[in-house]
């Protein structure tokens, strides 16, 4: 028995149906397009029949970096109400303190 074929001739690379689309989405998520209206319209334009989860998967493959999301700081000074006590919530914070002594 011969040697078997290298494994770049035995199963080609896999190539992702939407990689000659790959300009096309990039463009919609420039402009925020969310993936179902992609899906929609790869599918009226292209003919390509394709689940809004497979076009985040291509894009999150090729992502460059990932996004951290933080909050901004705040312009305005915080304002802090006070908060009424209730006799109910005392009672529990008064039993709770015992219960820890």
């Amino acid at each position: 028995m011969g040697k078997p074929p290298p494994a770049s001739t035995r199963n080609p690379a896999f190539q992702s149906k939407l990689e000659p689309h790959r300009e096309f989405i990039r463009e919609c998520r420039a402009k925020r397009w969310s993936y179902p209206r992609i899906a929609a319209a790869l599918w009226k334009d292209h003919g390509l029949s394709v689940a809004p989860s497979t076009i985040f998967s291509f894009v999150k493959v090729r992502a460059k970096c990932r996004r951290l999301y933080a909050l901004p700081p705040s312009d305005e000074s915080r304002v802090v109400q006070p908060v009424q006590v209730t006799s109910r919530a005392r009672e529990f914070f008064q039993s709770a303190r015992s219960q820890t002594s």
